[in-house]
């Protein structure tokens, strides 16, 4: 068996041009030779002091280390031997000082099992000792609720240090103290305060970090590994699962394939998972109708019954005041693809279902364009650039992975960040000009300095979030930023032509978009229905609360229907909010059906970017919670049952079957020209038609309306205030959540 590798290199090779400037233990992995290292990673910087990656180079008077040398400079000079007799017994003596001072706890330490010192000295540790000296001790630092430390088994390979100032922008962790006494920690008394300080856990090589709300549960070899998706927030980012025994353990970050790279992935990504599986969680159906004792635990046929035999005798009461019976169904949009389609197909069927979103959304989504975070934000693309403007959107919360690729951009110089919106820090350097949204006024107008910031720029990108078109000026906000992209356009120096990239706040944003652009629920939605049906939604988002709180203030008047019902369909109630709703839209049957939360379920969702994920169910649901698509496809098939529906369900407009779902009628010539079916010979009457009607057009447009108000900083609260329903009810990051207000807010108590 040969154990030296002879590597050569061929500098006029264009698939190994890439090669040229790489260190050289990267281009030894990509010909699948493994060389051991601490300090190395792939995404930092290097600082070449662990000294495990030594390798021989001929004519060399001494092993050189591979992770600080260039690849072409040390083959083009000789042979490299990766595994001669020199090079194993250096990696012996270096491991021997590395392991001086550790202590001997590899059974009680929870990086066993995955332990990149542990599986080096299985390989090059010594048995015999030849250090009897007294071993130093480091003390334990308290850097925050998510990161543990145990100091004294570091081996100060300062990944933990680059990552801060690197990649998340936060300069609180460094060594201090020379030689012997050299440490890792904070100078001061201070925790490590940053929305990705969970990933130091994974760059720890050894056990001196390792995750604080996961200590000695589990070892490696004992769970089983699933790769889903980020459920956080709109980017749907690759992570990996780790169960057992029906049980969500961890979630570490997944492979990129796009980027062919290990991702960083968000401390609510990896730990508010513990939301979704926490005590007040409601598994088990309850029936509350004002009496003394609430049904708990139905059965689901019992559910059922009771649901449309009270929808029964609302319609038959109904009928003596001539009022039509409808029930409106609100959505979140966390909510998949598949049950949004069943919801469609099925409000067509019976025409007494309304369907309606819980927070409005001023979105134009005729073109795709208009809704996602286009390609200008490829990595090739975004290189091209040197000017960013940020409107209104803080992507450090909102997308910490929007935030990482625009900081990698900053940090390669040559690129001007401009932020019209609050003041924050996004961990690099930007220019703030306002937070008033008279100052796009003023660029689109040309009044504005930083006008010649666009002349002189090169592929400049614009970033804005779906938030700002919750507005109520956000028709006017969209024809100025339209107008300013066409300047742009004309004037810069561009390859294509430029969009404004949205991102989005939830998983389906872009899916919602894709689909319909659904009704915002209202007041006369309340006032015109007697029932309300509500998929997983919140009474807590901010168009509900504001409903309830004019409401509450009477500022609406009586409604016709007494006696609503009320169904929530969910794995979880804010019971406050819940109480003041029923006393204010005159609620007196509440129904509860228990569904499944994200790892329960199985769906399709569209990212920001317009990327396609699946997910698969990995965990067997808990108590009585069934999925969304069960729970909708049961309740409308027991209705076939019930005999006394069958004349209340004829009233439905559009029979909605496989057989004619493609049979439409279209407005060929749009408002201007009858209903006809598409034929061959349609067309050749449009243009006259259109011609005829146009010319007589003599009302003026609509002028669009601009508040002169500021941009909202929707998002304060990082860890808790997000659109997913189950990070606020994770233990982790609530004390993440106060930690943070107690630093950052004014008030200390």
């Amino acid at each position: 068996m040969k154990f030296n590798y002879d590597l050569e290199f061929k500098n006029n090779s264009n698939n190994n041009f890439w090669k040229q400037n790489t260190p050289l233990i990267e281009y030894c992995e990509t010909l699948g030779i493994n060389v051991p290292h601490y300090c190395y990673h792939k995404n930092l910087s290097i600082s070449g002091n662990c000294r495990m990656c030594l390798v021989e180079l001929k004519n060399s008077p001494k092993p050189i280390v591979s992770c600080a040398m260039n690849a072409k400079s040390c083959l083009a000079n000789g042979d490299i031997h990766t595994n001669s007799s020199l090079v194993k017994k250096a990696r012996e003596n270096v491991l021997e000082f590395l392991l001086l001072n550790h202590p001997l706890d590899c059974p009680i330490c929870d990086q066993g099992g995955e332990c990149d010192l542990q599986d080096q000295s299985l390989f090059f540790g010594l048995a015999k000792k030849r250090f009897y000296s007294f071993k130093r001790v480091v003390l334990d630092k308290n850097i925050g609720p998510i990161v543990k430390t145990v100091m004294t088994r570091c081996i100060h390979c300062t990944r933990c240090v680059r990552f801060a100032a690197e990649i998340a922008g936060i300069e609180d962790i460094g060594m201090f103290g020379r030689g012997l006494h050299s440490e890792i920690g904070t100078y001061v008394e201070k925790v490590f305060q940053s929305e990705l300080s969970g990933n130091v856990i994974d760059l720890c090589p050894v056990g001196a970090l390792t995750s604080k709300p996961y200590p000695f549960v589990n070892r490696n070899w004992e769970l089983k590994n699933i790769t889903s998706i980020d459920f956080s927030d709109g980017f749907g980012t690759p992570i990996q699962l780790f169960l057992k025994n029906n049980q969500v353990i961890k979630i570490l970050p997944g492979y990129e394939k796009a980027t062919y790279k290990t991702n960083w992935i968000s401390d609510k990504t990896r730990f508010s998972f513990d939301g979704m599986f926490s005590p007040e969680r409601i598994i088990y159906s309850f029936l509350d109708n004002n009496q003394k004792e609430s049904f708990l635990n139905l059965s689901w046929q019992k559910l059922f019954k009771e649901l449309f035999c009270t929808l029964y005798f609302q319609s038959h009461l109904l009928k003596h005041y001539f009022h039509p019976c409808s029930i409106t169904i609100c959505l979140n949009k966390n909510i998949s693809l598949e049950v949004l389609n069943l919801l469609h197909i099925l409000t067509h069927k019976h025409s007494f279902f309304k369907l309606r979103q819980s927070e409005s959304s001023n979105l134009n989504i005729d073109l795709e364009e208009n809704f996602l975070l286009n390609s200008s934000l490829d990595e090739a693309k975004l290189a091209a650039s040197d000017t960013c403007v940020l409107l209104g959107v803080n992507p450090r919360y909102e997308g910490p992975k929007l935030n990482l690729k625009l900081k990698s951009r900053c940090l390669k110089g040559n690129f001007k960040t401009i932020t019209i919106g609050s003041l924050f820090n996004l961990t690099f350097s930007n220019i703030t000009l306002s937070s008033n949204i008279q100052i796009l006024k003023s660029l689109v107008e040309g009044n504005n300095l930083f006008c010649q910031e666009f002349i002189n720029s090169s592929n400049p990108v614009l970033i804005s979030n779906a938030e700002i078109f919750r507005r109520g000026d956000a028709y006017g906000i969209s024809s100025m930023i339209k107008s300013l992209i066409k300047h742009i356009n004309l004037y810069s120096q561009t390859n294509g032509r430029n969009h404004l990239n949205i991102l989005s706040s939830t998983l389906n944003d872009v899916g919602f978009a894709n689909f319909d652009n659904l009704r915002t629920i209202k007041n006369k939605d309340f006032r015109n229905s007697a029932g309300i049906y509500f998929i997983n939604s919140s009474f807590s988002t901010s168009n509900v609360k504001k409903l309830l709180n004019l409401k509450l203030l009477n500022f609406f008047q009586s409604y016709k229907h007494k006696n609503k019902l009320l169904v929530t369909q969910g794995s979880s109630l804010e019971m406050s909010q819940l109480t003041n709703f029923k006393k204010s839209f005159d609620v007196t049957n509440h129904l509860h059906l228990p569904n499944t939360v994200f790892f329960e379920n199985s769906g399709t969702y569209i990212n920001t970017e317009g990327d396609i994920n699946k997910v698969i169910k990995v965990i067997t649901p808990l108590g009585q919670a069934k999925s969304d698509w069960q729970i909708i496809r049961k309740v409308f098939s027991y209705s076939k049952k019930i005999v006394f529906l069958t004349n209340f369900l004829k009233n439905s407009k559009i029979v909605f079957n496989s057989k004619n779902i493609h049979q439409f009628k279209s407005y060929v010539g749009f408002q201007y020209y009858a209903v006809s079916n598409l034929n061959n010979l349609t067309f050749q009457f449009v243009e006259k038609v259109t011609k005829f009607h146009l010319e007589n057009l003599k009302f003026k447009p609509a002028q669009k309306k601009l508040f002169k108000s500021q941009l909202r900083f929707w998002l304060s609260d990082f860890y808790i205030d997000g659109k997913d329903i189950n990070s606020k009810y994770s233990s982790t990051m609530i004390q993440c959540s106060k930690l943070s207000r107690l630093n950052n807010t004014n008030f200390k108590f």
